[in-house]
C-alpha cells in the first residue's frame, strides 16, 4: 500500500472574504433592523426604477398590451411598498416564519397527544411540540431574531476563516 506524503501545503487563501463576512455578520448581529431597511430600500428602488423604465419603454411602443401597463404599475407599487413600508415587510417575514413553526408545533402536539394514549414513552413528542410552539411565538414577537442568528453564524464563520488563514500562514513559514 502506498502512502501519500504532503511535502508542502500551499493555499491561495486571503483575508478579503473573511473580513467582508465578518463585517456583514457583525452588522446583521448588532443592527438587523437597519440592514433590513437598507435591503428593503434597495429592492424598492430597483422595483421603482424597473417599473418607470418599463412604462417609458412601453409608451414608445406601438403594439401596447394591458399586460405591459399592469407590469409597470405593479413594479412601481412594489417599489413604493418596499421603500415606505420596510418595517412592515420585516414583520411579515417574521410572521410567516413564526406561523409556520407554530403550525408544525400544533401538529406535533396533536400527534404527541394521540401517541401518549398508546405509549407512555411518547411524552417527548409533546415536549418537543411545546418547545416548537414557544419558538414560533418567540420568532413572531422578537424583532429581527432570524437576521441576528444569521449574523451570529456568519460572524463565527468569518472568525474561524481568519484563524485558519493565520494558522496556514504560520505553518507555511
Amino acid at each position: 500500500m502506498q502512502s501519500i506524503v504532503i511535502k508542502k501545503y500551499e493555499s491561495k487563501k486571503n483575508l478579503m472574504h473573511p473580513v467582508i463576512f465578518l463585517v456583514i455578520g457583525l452588522l446583521l448581529l448588532f443592527n438587523p433592523g437597519g440592514i433590513t431597511e437598507f435591503i428593503s430600500y434597495i429592492f424598492g428602488g430597483v422595483f421603482l426604477a424597473m417599473g418607470i423604465m418599463k412604462f417609458i419603454i412601453d409608451a414608445k411602443r406601438f403594439d401596447k398590451t394591458t399586460g405591459d401597463s399592469f407590469y409597470s404599475a405593479t413594479m412601481v407599487v412594489l417599489g413604493v411598498i418596499f421603500i415606505f413600508f420596510s418595517g412592515t415587510i420585516e414583520f411579515i417575514i417574521r410572521l410567516a416564519i413564526g406561523s409556520w413553526i407554530i403550525i408544525n408545533a400544533l401538529n406535533t402536539i396533536a400527534i404527541g397527544a394521540n401517541l401518549v394514549k398508546l405509549e407512555k414513552n411518547s411524552v417527548v413528542t409533546l415536549i418537543i411540540g411545546f418547545i416548537l410552539l414557544i419558538m414560533g411565538l418567540y420568532t413572531i414577537f422578537v424583532s429581527n431574531l432570524i437576521l441576528s442568528t444569521l449574523g451570529l453564524v456568519i460572524t463565527i464563520y468569518a472568525v474561524l476563516e481568519i484563524v485558519d488563514y493565520f494558522y496556514i500562514q504560520a505553518k507555511s513559514r
